[in-house]
């Protein structure tokens, strides 16, 4: 597999095209404005940018790896982990970049200790990539789950008729694996998180929570929880709803261990799946007068129960819902966007303290189907109440976008996006800044040309620097 660094992304290369990337970028692609100002865009819902004491700034990091739809998430010493999948098979049908998908090395688990200035492979196998339980992957998933007394990484990767899931209580440095949903051909668009018992009478002491698995069978969504943190799976009910698909987004937990799991294609109506106990029952919650348009939509909950829910709706823009009964009835839905960008696709939320949120999404300046995209990262406080603040940027320079649509191009939503494919991810770090992980599918011939290649789908991570802290 070819790793590309930094420098020759950034670097000479960039640095002798400089003059000749910004007289192109101007002629033949709209959407990447001046990124002379670095500072994040301070504003209400809608738009309005407001003059405030605190700004933050944008800072990008090459993690060394290709990637496509990572997912990301952190240690409590601050050591981030970040899944990166090198292959593809419906987003780059007959290119010889489908053979990553399985190349020994084309999966990886990334780790950096330091706040992304450097990044180790800490993968299940190494050091021997011959000797790795995960071949080969169709859809990588990272999940980092903070117990009692540890923090455990956990890594799954699809192949036809299994997922391999690996953890790990050490940072990377040993793994258990254990494959689950074999027998099950169609296991696609998986999602891992834990919640707290609510009718199991015993949990093992040594984990101490439910492990929910829960992926798409295509007519619906199909669940497995284990109750030794990894080790067994034992099926929970399936979501059958007819109005709705099995492509399900992200699932996260309540502090009672309620199960909230997103989902697209109900009608196209901003939806989750709701269960009271462990998977049994399910009830269907939706966000009334809203449409989703393509893409999962996320939901994240924060201490006190409040629900927070997000989505691109039928303009392309962001949208973001809070609850504060369990879904039972929703605020207005506010438009999160960036100021100047006209659409965006991929958007995703986690949720720290009470009213303060992280959002990631892609988006362009430009309302032409010939366009370059960039990563957008903002963070949002006082999202509770009636005037909320959000601190937008795009975390890459615009200068250097990360994808190109119009022409031969692949499309960016709405849903997938190229080789970036399906989603992207967010957390607040320990220190209370907002991350998110991105995939960079422009290189420098792109950037030049406007002319995409499959070859294109370096795995970066970004955080704002100087906002507000988020987890407090």
């Amino acid at each position: 597999m070819k790793v590309r660094t930094t420098r020759s992304r950034r670097g000479t290369v960039a640095a002798v095209l400089t003059l000749a990337l910004v007289a192109t970028v101007g002629t033949t692609l709209t959407g990447s404005a001046s990124a002379a100002d670095r500072t994040a865009t301070e504003h209400r819902a809608d738009g309005k940018v407001v003059a405030t004491k605190t700004s933050a700034k944008p800072k990008l990091f090459d993690i060394g790896h290709h990637a496509g739809e990572p997912t990301i998430g952190f240690s409590r010493d601050g050591s981030l982990f970040y899944t990166a999948g090198a292959g593809c098979v419906t987003s780059c049908a007959g290119q010889p970049q489908m053979a990553e998908t399985v190349t020994p090395g084309g999966r990886a688990v990334m780790m950096t200790p330091d706040n992304g200035k450097t990044w180790k492979n800490v993968s299940p196998g190494l050091p021997d990539q011959g000797a790795s339980p995960h071949v080969f992957s169709l859809d990588p998933m990272l999940f980092v789950d903070h117990n009692s007394d540890s923090d455990r990484v956990f890594d799954i990767d699809l192949n036809a008729a299994c997922a391999e899931l690996s953890y790990s209580d050490d940072h990377g440095a040993t793994w258990i694996t254990n494959p689950l949903a074999c027998g099950e051909p169609v296991n696609d668009h998986q999602t891992l998180f834990s919640g707290k018992p609510t009718t199991t009478a015993a949990v093992t002491p040594l984990y101490g929570k439910i492990l929910y698995y829960c992926y798409n069978k295509l007519e619906y969504t199909k669940c497995s929880k284990s109750l030794d943190g990894g080790l067994t799976f034992i099926d929970t009910t399936g979501l059958t709803n007819p109005p709705c698909s099995g492509l399900n987004g992200h699932g996260v937990t309540d502090s009672k261990g309620w199960i909230f799991l997103p989902y697209t294609g109900c009608g196209n109506a901003p939806t989750i799946a709701m269960s009271k106990d462990e998977g049994d029952t399910w009830q269907i919650l939706t966000v009334p007068g809203e449409k989703v348009n393509g893409g999962d939509p996320s939901v994240a909950i924060d201490k006190k129960d409040n629900v927070y829910f997000l989505w691109d709706d039928a303009d392309r823009k962001v949208k973001l819902a809070t609850s504060t009964n369990h879904g039972t009835s929703w605020s207005k839905p506010l438009d999160v966007t960036a100021p100047g960008v006209k659409v965006t696709d991929l958007a995703t939320l986690t949720v720290g303290a009470p009213g303060k949120v992280a959002i990631a999404y892609l988006g362009t300046t430009s309302d032409e189907k010939k366009a370059f995209w960039n990563g957008y990262l903002a963070s949002g406080v006082g999202v509770l109440g009636k005037s909320p603040t959000f601190y937008s940027a795009s975390i890459n320079d615009p200068k250097h976008p990360l994808k190109a649509t119009g022409g031969s191009n692949t499309d960016c939503g709405p849903g997938r996006c190229g080789r970036i494919l399906d989603f992207l991810d967010v957390e607040i770090a320990p220190n209370g800044a907002p991350w998110g992980a991105y995939v960079d599918a422009c290189y420098a011939t792109c950037e030049k040309t406007g002319v995409e290649s499959y070859a294109d789908n370096e795995g970066m991570a970004g955080t704002l620097v100087g906002g507000p802290r988020l987890n407090r």
